[in-house]
């Protein structure tokens, strides 16, 4: 009880060392992701922190199992280096020993795993999908910025307003906009309009007006004289309003009742890789424990390199078979089950290196080591 006390602790504190620096990169560089749509006024600035909170669960699905292997790597490794395990097998604990605490605590971490990726993580996308939702049903001038020229519709529009308040009162607005020519003409016309102040009026049912005070309108094609010029002391412009992404949500934000419920299969694949992300933990520990066993000339970090590789091909492995899953290029029976067999298949025979050590690949991976005594 006392050495699983031991482990628990060693371990426990690992995995959260290791989640709090694996989250932080995650977030960070999905954080530079937003901030562009940021700048280009694809999304506003003050859901940004409010998007990275939802996208934490979606974080931590992948991060949990990671840390957790590498976590087992270097506890192990430790004790390995440092003669530790030679001491307590001495004792007459035995690797099945060894492998079942590591077990129950891969079952501890599985259900954290488990809640994050079946409860957590839906509920969370489903925030992260309204909030995309409302972002992509906002007109152009909800998502300005002051002081800064914006660009809209692949360049169709640019508009710039020197200030924008919090009641989206607008001054010295500059609006510049192409239009499309029914007549076949090569240049396309465009207006400009140039204005001291601006205010949204939506007291009409019908549609939303910008309307622009104290400014002048130019309309004209470039190349061409014959421009009109209008100036005005109040001009109302309709804004399109957009509601076409309503109902866009996305697998992840299904929860698991809806996925088993769906015949679609992108929601096959979601909930199988939900059910990964639960069986991930316990294999992951079983496949940690022969990468751990280095002599102390090797170091605690002996292995790690080549034992992260097989995690990370693993991972990816389940990658591509949810995609292969959602194009139907396997079948949902399947599932991911065959990814699941072939990594146990790997380190059921990593942990039986020393048996069947006639392989080549396991003795590139796990070479013999000399005896200095013999």
């Amino acid at each position: 009880m006392i050495l699983y006390r031991y482990f628990l602790k060693e371990i426990t504190l690992t995995v959260l060392t290791v989640s709090g620096i694996l989250t932080v990169i995650a977030v960070s560089w999905r954080f530079s992701g937003y901030l562009e749509d940021a700048a280009s006024g694809s999304l506003s600035s003050e859901i940004l922190f409010v998007l990275i909170f939802w996208r934490l669960p979606s974080f931590l699905e992948i991060v949990v199992p990671v840390s957790f292997f590498l976590s087992v790597l270097l506890v192990l490794g430790r004790l390995s280096a440092e003669n530790e395990m030679i001491v307590m097998k001495s004792f007459g604990l035995s690797p099945v020993n060894f492998g079942l605490m590591i077990l129950s605590l891969a079952l501890f971490f599985s259900v954290i795993s488990g809640f994050l990726a079946g409860f957590m993580k839906p509920f969370g996308e489903k925030q992260v999908d309204q909030l995309l939702i409302e972002q992509a049903n906002q007109t152009n001038f909800d998502k300005l910025i002051s002081g800064r020229f914006q660009s809209f519709r692949f360049g169709e529009r640019v508009i710039y307003a020197r200030n924008v308040t919090d009641q989206y009162q607008l001054e010295d607005v500059f609006i510049n906009a192409f239009h499309d020519e029914s007549n076949g003409a090569t240049a396309r016309s465009f207006s400009t309009i140039l204005a001291r102040t601006g205010y949204f009026d939506s007291s009409s049912s019908n549609e939303l007006l910008l309307v622009l005070k104290d400014g002048v309108r130019f309309y004209g094609r470039p190349g061409m004289a014959d421009y009109e010029v209008i100036a005005f002391q109040e001009y109302g412009q309709p804004i399109e309003t957009n509601s076409t992404f309503s109902n866009t949500f996305s697998f992840s934000s299904m929860t698991n009742l809806q996925l088993f419920n769906s015949l679609e299969p992108g929601a096959s694949a979601e909930l199988h890789w939900r059910l990964a992300m639960a069986l991930l933990i316990p294999i992951l520990g079983f496949l940690a424990i022969p990468f751990s066993e280095v002599s102390s000339r090797e170091g605690r970090y002996g292995k790690v390199v080549p034992a992260m590789i097989i995690c990370f091909l693993y991972i990816f492995s389940l990658a591509a078979g949810k995609s292969a899953l959602a194009r139907e290029e396997i079948p949902s029976l399947l599932g991911l089950w065959w990814a699941h067999a072939i990594f146990i298949t790997v380190a059921v025979l990593a942990s039986q290196k020393d048996r069947i050590s006639s392989l080549p690949i396991l003795n590139i991976i796990f070479p013999k080591q000399n005896n200095p005594g013999a």
